[in-house]
């Protein structure tokens, strides 16, 4: 099954407690002259957290060009309220920071790759 594709680099599903997608609420709580706490509620974004334990190479690298390009990029999700893949515009809010594990035949194979994405317009 499919989870996340972000700019066209569909990624390996990964398991394991290691594929969050809830929605949070945007919004700031405003002290009232009578003392009261309201929240303001400015919307709603889809957040997502995803890391997988060892990604090869070539998919690392791509999406690594993505998550780093400094701009909102296409991305397909699971959400966790359905079935069916949904897609907005994302940016990156907690770049992956993996290591290196080792290598195959030449080619580097990366370890605890982890990232947080944040969509970028609210909705209701």
């Amino acid at each position: 099954m499919t989870q996340l594709i972000c700019g066209g680099v569909r990624l390996p599903q990964t398991s394991h407690d290691n594929y969050k997608c809830y929605p949070s609420q945007l919004g700031k709580q405003i002290e009232m002259i009578s003392g009261r706490i309201v929240t303001e509620v400015r919307g709603t974004v889809q957040i997502i957290e995803y890391s997988y334990d060892k990604m090869p190479d070539e998919i690392y690298t791509a999406l690594l060009a993505v998550l780093r390009s400094k701009q909102a990029f296409p991305v397909v999700y699971l959400p966790d309220d359905s079935d069916v893949m949904m897609s907005s515009q994302f940016i990156c809010t907690a770049f992956p920071t993996p290591t290196f594990a080792f290598d195959v035949s030449g080619k580097a194979v990366w370890h605890n790759t982890a990232f947080t994405l944040r969509e970028v317009a609210p909705h209701d």
